[in-house]
């Protein structure tokens, strides 16, 4: 297919672009085609154009989004859509206004009801999904993990941040940016949410050994703005000796910074996150946050679709793609 050519032309840049991060994952993965216009107007004439699934028939792909209500989700989306129209097929795209598992469940298995081909699901709570995966791949219905895996489940593939190695990233930037010494509080999404608790347990990784790099206490905000908010102004109560925040997932620092601005603290305490949403970003632009781990959605959205449409051509995928990621500061942000 005309997008599986262009994309091993650019692979090579791909994994410097990620090298960030670190990448075991069992193949290295390029960006959507959407990232590469030029390349692919150079490279139309020579290059077969996409063929429809099903002969005809669109696949009908659905995807479980664990919180529409989130802007990471709406970038996840574009590479969805944008892969969707590559490659012939039907989208259908659901999810509960907040993170709420069960709600999510049953959407899955409204999709299982309804015949879907193929289902993309972010299983934030890895042992919860088990069944209903299993269920959808004993009824003919392949299921890939996107951004948060459920590795003992029948899916046939994880595609997203390899999320340990994410969080040693996280870890060792907060400290160099603290010479290797500071009382760390952390905020992050659900306890039951196994990609987070990764991202935890790689910034505890980073940390072994440094008895200087302390961590205060651990408190879920469920990836919602007004709940970082909240946790951050008790941290900022309850220990007084902080001189470090650190986040899992988008709104943490979000929050945190709002807390420290209404205290009038900004400044005094080092904040460091996840996800590149755009306040993010204006807030290492003004020196409010010192940095965060950017993710890749629109790649992961988009690769998630392109191996679904394989999987369901009779080929084989990896079973693991790491999306990359990459540290994002006040040094190369973008103006």
């Amino acid at each position: 297919m005309k997008k599986k050519f262009l994309a091993l032309l650019i692979s090579a840049s791909i994994v410097m672009v990620i090298g960030g991060c670190g990448n075991n994952s069992t193949e290295s993965t390029p960006a959507p085609a959407e990232e590469t216009e030029e390349a692919e107007n150079s490279a139309a004439e020579e290059s077969e154009e996409p063929e429809d699934a099903g002969e005809g028939e669109a696949y009908k792909i659905s995807f479980i989004c664990p919180n529409i209500g989130l802007s990471y989700w709406t970038d996840v989306k574009e590479g969805l859509d944008s892969a969707a129209a590559d490659f012939g097929v039907t989208l259908d795209f659901v999810g509960p206004s907040k993170i709420d598992t069960q709600q999510q469940i049953q959407m899955m298995e409204a999709a299982i009801a309804n015949k879907a081909d193929g289902i993309i699901v972010a299983s934030l709570d890895a042992n919860a999904f088990i069944p209903v995966i299993d269920r959808a791949v004993e009824e003919g219905i392949p299921v890939i993990c996107l951004d948060a895996d459920s590795p003992d489940s029948k899916r046939s593939s994880f595609i997203g941040t390899e999320n340990t190695v994410a969080g040693e990233t996280l870890g060792n930037a907060l400290i160099e940016a603290m010479n290797g010494e500071a009382n760390v509080g952390i905020i992050t999404g659900a306890l039951d949410s196994e990609n987070v608790n990764q991202r935890v347990d790689g910034v505890n990784n980073a940390f072994e050994g440094n008895d200087k790099m302390n961590i205060l206490a651990v408190e879920a905000a469920n990836t919602d703005l007004g709940q970082a908010t909240q946790k951050a102004q008790s941290m900022l109560q309850t220990y007084p000796e902080m001189n470090a925040m650190l986040g899992t997932t988008s709104n943490d620092m979000i929050g945190a910074a709002q807390a420290i601005k209404e205290q009038g603290r900004t400044g005094e305490i080092l904040l460091i996150g996840f996800d590149d949403l755009n306040q993010t970003l204006d807030l290492i632009r003004n020196g409010e946050i010192y940095g965060t781990i950017a993710q890749r959605p629109v790649n992961g959205g988009y690769l998630s679709v392109q191996y679904m449409v394989d999987l369901l051509n009779g080929e084989e995928i990896p079973e693991r793609v790491d999306t990359g990621c990459v540290l994002v500061t006040k040094a190369n942000v973008v103006t």
